[in-house]
């Protein structure tokens, strides 16, 4: 009996979908389909009942998918037996926000391929809440994300860094004060719902109120209207660095003790403890 069927079947039970678990899997959806009948024919037991379109998990399915998670756990633990010292091995999912996919996944691949030759890594990007649901889930190994309060939802938490948050204002706006900048053009707001735009959310209250607001789900949007002239706002430090040119000017101490906090998140399990340290490390030295 292989363990990637077996995975296979642990990713059905994670995600009820047999579309969306051939896509994690990165099988075509005849192949997972054609898989599974080989494992319910090997095990002589119907696992899923298929007068459900698409096919639905049966109590014996549900059941076999969860002692398979002690299977596959149990197989990794003889891997990591017999590679100890190796370093990293085997398959890794890893979700990024786009900012950080932007500064950090670049690196993070190169370092990746140049230390942990064993490993491969597939990638995505997704906001922070999507991302942090898909490790809760399973379908991500680790996430890189902006830490929100509350948001881990008992998942293991490593900080990345802590950048500071700086006002990025037009260079023709430079001599206005904060509630000058208010009243005379639109404050842009990164995406609200993000781990970011939640941040600077927050910050509004504390600050002098924009009198107009223009909302973007683009960090280089929000940077390219500055350039422009539309109007001012607030983002990581880095984040401001990376597309700033002459025409922006950045205000580093406008928002003291405003920080954005990046941190990986992973399953508080012991899979996940034997791999962590060295992924983070790579993550850490990408950043």
């Amino acid at each position: 009996m292989q363990t990637r069927a077996l995975e296979t079947l642990v990713r059905i039970l994670q995600v009820q979908s047999f579309g969306e678990a051939a896509q994690l899997q990165n099988m075509t959806l005849s192949a997972l389909s054609m898989q599974m009948k080989a494992l319910e024919a090997e095990l002589d037991a119907e696992l899923f009942d298929r007068s459900f379109r698409p096919p639905r998990l049966t109590p014996l399915g549900r059941k076999v998918a969860e002692q398979a998670k002690g299977v596959i756990s149990g197989v990794a633990e003889l891997h990591e037996l017999a590679n100890a010292g190796a370093g990293l091995s085997g398959s890794f999912q890893l979700g990024f926000i786009q900012s950080a996919s932007a500064r950090i996944l670049p690196k993070f691949v190169t370092l990746a391929a140049e230390r942990e030759k064993r490993a491969s890594f597939r990638y995505s990007s997704n906001l922070s809440e999507a991302l942090t649901e898909q490790v809760a889930l399973g379908q991500l190994d680790a996430a890189i994300v902006t830490r929100v309060e509350g948001g881990a939802r008992g998942l293991h938490v490593d900080l990345i860094a802590s950048e500071p948050m700086a006002l990025a204002v037009p260079v023709a706006l430079a001599q206005l004060d904060a509630v000058q900048l208010s009243q005379q053009v639109p404050f842009i707001h990164f995406r609200p719902s993000t781990g970011i735009g939640k941040l600077i959310a927050a910050s509004l209250g504390a600050e002098v109120p924009p009198q107009n607001t223009l909302v973007l789900d683009s960090i280089e949007a929000c940077m390219e209207c500055v350039k422009e002239g539309v109007g001012y706002t607030v983002l990581p430090l880095p984040d401001i660095r990376r597309y700033a040119d002459g025409r922006v000017h950045v205000v580093e101490g406008a928002m003291e003790g405003l920080t954005r906090d990046l941190v990986m998140l992973t399953r508080d399990d012991a899979q996940a403890q034997r791999w962590r340290p060295r992924l983070l490390s790579l993550v850490r030295d990408a950043a």
